[in-house]
């Protein structure tokens, strides 16, 4: 059935700062269906394509393109052109012969950056959630609305992140979120930023869960919720990118 009701359309002037789009050009532009990632963090995959990789030059274009199964996300074809990619998908283009992975990058939240093919399969997912089910297994919830059953010895807390192989789902590494481990900052005016954690302190009923965290020599107080472990002594993926 055909979805009814949904606005599939927003003014260009409310959409997020970080979209890279003209915003007197035309009055309206595509918005994100539900998914994965709310609008405030996401880009559509057609506004994705043609107005920040500019693949194609028109909306028409960019549906023809994604709905002849041109487009992968994380391994899987997408055919929605509203579908939302946001923070850490790893978009490929066999076509072109590109892969990009969506990053924080110095002045955006959200942006593509160009990986090597070896790298395709390869994600980062942050622990938001963890849930005992049914037959003593844990359910982690990541960042990116999937879920994983374990077993009960695999330990890991919310704000943890795992080295996933996709579109599979298996757990290759884990960086616990802890003092010394580098990371990237994703919100804020220091998105794109990496740094290492100095310190971590826990949060209040009134205050969230601090880090602080080092810049090159330049110590910062963030929310942990804006930074998002990538590796111990160096990323284990590509994260950084020149905008």
């Amino acid at each position: 059935m055909g979805r009814k009701g949904e606005n599939k359309r927003m003014k260009r002037a409310k959409a997020p700062s970080f979209w890279t789009i003209h915003r007197k050009s035309h009055q309206f532009t595509v918005t994100t269906a539900a998914g994965p990632y709310s609008k405030e963090e996401s880009y559509p995959l057609t506004v994705l394509i043609r107005d920040v990789l500019k693949m194609v030059n028109t909306y028409h274009e960019a549906r023809n393109v994604i709905r002849d199964g041109k487009i992968l996300v994380d391994g899987v074809v997408r055919l929605t052109p509203d579908f939302p990619v946001g923070l850490m998908n790893v978009l490929e283009i066999p076509i072109l012969k590109k892969v990009y992975r969506m990053v924080a990058v110095k002045g955006s939240a959200l942006a593509p950056v160009e990986i090597p093919d070896s790298e395709k399969n390869l994600k980062l997912c942050k622990v938001m959630s963890k849930t005992t089910v049914r037959g003593g297994k844990i359910q982690y919830g990541f960042h990116d609305g999937r879920s994983i059953l374990a077993e009960s010895e695999t330990d890991l807390s919310p704000g943890d992140v795992c080295l996933l192989e996709v579109p599979a789902q298996k757990i290759l590494r884990v960086v616990a979120l802890k003092k010394g481990i580098l990371a990237l900052a994703v919100k804020g005016k220091r998105a794109g930023k990496i740094g290492h954690i100095k310190e971590l302190r826990p949060g209040t009923f009134t205050k969230p869960k601090m880090a602080d965290f080092d810049i090159e020599g330049v110590v910062a107080e963030l929310p942990a919720d804006m930074v998002f472990a990538v590796g111990d002594e160096k990323p284990l993926v590509t994260v950084t990118g020149s905008r």
